[in-house]
């Protein structure tokens, strides 16, 4: 897709969802210069509490979580910067938290035929996939997770 293209559906979208999108963009770009220029300490206060995992209340905003996906998903289809699943996680997570809603990042590794390791990471809000969902999650052993 050409960037006048891109431009155009962007244009089109509600005003909500263009105000999502636009913060999405600038939060991912944030975090990927972040990922690639400065320390971890930075990205540690972003994940939160190691391996503690937190459920929301009751309600769940379950049309702020998908609002929320959708706009992280557009900003890896309509950014001319890749997101790998990390950012993509830690975009959302970001994302989720300036909205009140609780959710857990999650970590994991798995070894391939060649016996080398591959990673991969998640979002989940209560039982709802944010990022990361694939038909292959079952066979990644989850290293760490953070609320």
């Amino acid at each position: 897709m050409n960037p006048i293209d891109k431009l155009i559906f962007v244009s089109n979208l509600p005003a909500a969802d263009k105000l999502l999108f636009i913060e999405a963009v600038f939060t991912s770009a944030y975090v990927r210069f972040t990922l690639c220029f400065l320390s971890f300490k930075k990205v540690l206060n972003w994940l939160g509490k190691a391996n503690e995992s937190k459920k929301n209340d009751a309600f769940l905003s379950v049309e702020t979580v998908k609002k929320t996906e959708m706009a992280v998903r557009r900003c890896n289809t309509y950014t001319p910067w890749k997101t790998e699943c990390y950012t993509q996680a830690l975009t959302g997570k970001i994302l989720l938290q300036r909205r009140h809603i609780n959710s857990t990042l999650y970590i994991g590794l798995m070894k391939d035929e060649n016996a080398c390791y591959k990673g991969h990471a998640w979002l989940k809000a209560n039982d709802f996939f944010v990022t990361g969902y694939n038909n292959r999650l079952q066979q990644f052993q989850v290293h760490s997770f953070f609320s």
